[in-house]
Parts: structure tokens; sequence; C-alpha cells
């Protein structure tokens, strides 16, 4: 099941690479501005998933490199969203490295219900003897 899910992760991202995205609110993915495209030199693409279910967190994310991409390491963030806009540190999960041009990870984690929580996904992607750091986040309610 977790090959399925990393599989059609990235098979979404592939298709997708061409597309126009945009930013959106709440608890949807943040990707870039429709004014101001983002123009990465070592990414291709980057997703975060979040979802949460009867407390269950589902967290997992892909990140495709361009071609030559040496290595992709991550570092991952899980954050309670507090009533008056300020974030709980709940786990984090660092130096989560790849070799090559794609690095996918997925892990479960117990949240308090009831609550929103945001998922921050930072990879350094190492071509051509450059780092190139992008960061992406997604918010979701625990019920």
């Amino acid at each position: 099941m977790r090959k399925v899910t990393i599989l059609t992760c990235c098979f979404i991202m592939l298709l997708s690479a061409g597309l126009p995205m945009r930013t959106y609110a709440g608890t949807e993915s943040q990707v870039a501005s429709e004014n101001s495209m983002l123009r990465w030199t070592n990414t291709a693409s980057i997703f975060v998933h979040l979802s949460i279910d009867n407390g269950r967190a589902m967290m997992g994310g892909t990140v495709i490199g361009n071609t030559g991409t040496e290595s992709i390491t991550v570092n991952a963030v899980l954050e309670r969203v507090n009533p008056n806009g300020t974030f709980t540190h709940i786990g984090s999960w660092n130096n989560i490295r790849a070799n090559g041009d794609v690095w996918a990870w997925e892990r479960p984690h117990m949240v308090a219900r009831g609550h929103y929580y945001r998922l921050t996904l930072t990879a350094t992607v190492a071509r051509n003897g450059v780092n190139e750091v992008v960061s992406l986040s997604r918010t979701s309610w625990a019920s």
C-alpha cells in the first residue's frame, strides 16, 4: 500500500509539473503565486500531503529534482496551529535523505482531535555542486 501511495504521488506530480500553480489559503498546499511563478534551478516539483482521520495523521511528501540531481535531503516539521495563530511543535524528522532525483516519504503520527495541524517540508536539492532550498507546507483539520 505504501509503495502505491508513493508512486501515485510521483505520478500526479509528473503530470502537474507543466501546469500553472497557484497559492491556496486554508487547508490547501501553497505552491506558487499566479503572479510570481517560482523558478527553481534544481527542483522540478515539491508536494506535501497531510490528512488526519480519527486522530491519525498521515504525513507524506515528494520532491523531484531536475536531471542531474545528486541528492535530496528533507527536514519535516509537524506543528499544531493554535487559535491565536501561533504554532506548537509536535514533531520533527530531520535529514531524511535520498540519492538521485526523487525523494518520497510517508509516516503516520497520532495527534489530538479538534485542532488544525501544519506539516512543513524543507528540502535541500543538490545538483551540479549547488544546493537549492525549497519549502512547502500543508494544513489539515484533525477530525
